[in-house]
């Protein structure tokens, strides 16, 4: 509906410029309304990286840069959104912009722009000789604008370049049960903890390792759940991981030839499995973590779009359900979960980690996680069942097989 909106109203723009500037530019932003103001931000960015910085005039930036240097004070001016022009002031050290601005309720675009509109110039001119700097006297700005018969509204349009950051009224972070004046500190928190690292030889678990190693070095213990086979034992996987991996080359130039004994003394390799109950750990060993650890960060987890419906079960629900009874077993451990990004369904913008229950990303009114799992474990065996029965194998044995069959089909 935005698309089609934005090509009929591309039809009628030259009909509506002609008509009024003004109505027609807040028209033309109408198609806006429900956007966040953090994506309109994002889209802003790309917006003045793929299309206005490479079309920047080199002889423009540098007459800006001398009036830089000679402490004028500089507005930088356009009928664009502030969304757009922030990242192309903030790249030529501009202050202060005058341009449109979305109204916003609750982080969302009403489709509405504040006043007072800054309307596009008349269609000539771009016939008009310009100056490089595209400097501009304050009366033909006002002309230009409409505001002369009110002159006043142009100093109160001018606005700061950088935004001010927006003051959220719940904490992000609070371990402590009451709020605090005081900075937070990753390294600060993490100094003499005990991690339960699990899926560390995955993409983000191998980053998360790195940076641990690098950023946090007074850390008191690292344990890597790392699963082992008949191919390879835990500890041949995680050496593996490290020599072949580029996100643990700068952490071995850094120690040269003591790397091996640094790893040794703050990595701790377990064998165990995160799809068995208690992780396929030994009672000994979950008697010892129940006592000892700090923190669980869990990025273990399958990713693939369309994976076998029982391994998508074993690893991202009876899995993540194995590690929620490991957490409650331990004395004081905390859990951060690493999730795929497509949990936050049609949201956009910030999205607080609020707890709600039987939360689902497609907004499904009566859904219930446990029956949802049940329905979906019953239909496993079920299918397993009427796959193995003689029937079903006389029609796979005459299934057509061709080179380019797949294994899935």
């Amino acid at each position: 509906m935005r698309r089609g909106t934005m090509a009929a109203l591309a039809v009628a723009r030259p009909f509506l410029y002609v008509a009024n500037r003004v109505f027609a530019t807040r028209v033309l932003h109408t198609v806006l309304r429900g956007e966040s103001r953090d994506r309109l931000d994002l889209l802003g960015e790309e917006f003045f990286e793929y299309f206005l910085k490479p079309r920047l005039k080199a002889a423009g930036v540098l007459k800006l840069e001398e009036l830089k240097a000679q402490s004028a004070k500089i507005v930088l001016v356009s009928q664009g959104l502030d969304h757009i022009m922030r990242p192309l002031a903030n790249h030529l050290g501009v202050e202060y912009l005058l341009s449109n601005r979305l109204d916003f309720r609750d982080g969302l675009a009403t489709g509405r722009l504040l006043e007072p509109v800054i309307r596009p110039r008349g269609i000539l001119a771009k016939l008009k000789k310009q100056t490089p700097d595209g400097k501009i006297s304050r009366e033909q700005l006002l002309r230009d604008l409409g505001f002369v018969k009110n002159p006043g509204v142009l100093q109160g349009a001018i606005h700061p370049a950088r935004r001010a950051s927006a003051k959220l009224k719940v904490p992000v972070v609070d371990f402590s049960g009451h709020r605090t004046d005081g900075p937070f500190s990753v390294r600060q928190s993490l100094r003499g903890k005990h991690i339960l690292l699990i899926g560390s030889t995955g993409f983000i678990g191998k980053v998360w390792l790195a940076n641990l190693l690098t950023e946090a070095s007074d850390i008191r213990r690292i344990s890597l759940l790392i699963r082992g086979s008949r191919a390879a034992t835990s500890l041949a996987r995680l050496q593996r991981m490290v020599e072949e991996s580029p996100v643990f080359e700068k952490l071995a130039e850094r120690h040269g030839q003591n790397f091996a004994s640094f790893l040794q003394e703050r990595v701790e390799v377990l064998d165990g499995d995160v799809t068995l109950p208690g992780l396929g750990f030994t009672p000994e060993v979950r008697r010892g973590f129940a006592k000892s650890l700090d923190l669980i960060v869990n990025s273990s987890g399958l990713t693939d779009f369309n994976p076998d419906l029982r391994d998508a079960l074993t690893m991202n629900v009876r899995a993540t359900s194995y590690v929620l009874d490991f957490l409650r077993d331990c004395d004081h451990a905390s859990l951060l979960h690493l999730s795929t990004s497509y949990v936050v369904g049609r949201r956009n913008g910030r999205v607080f980690e609020q707890l709600s229950k039987d939360y689902n990303p497609a907004g499904v009114r009566g859904f219930r996680a446990r029956e949802e799992w049940s329905r979906l474990e019953a239909l496993i065996r079920e299918t397993e069942t009427r796959g193995s029965l003689p029937r079903c194998w006389r029609r796979f044995s005459k299934w057509p097989r061709t080179k380019n069959t797949s294994r899935n089909s």
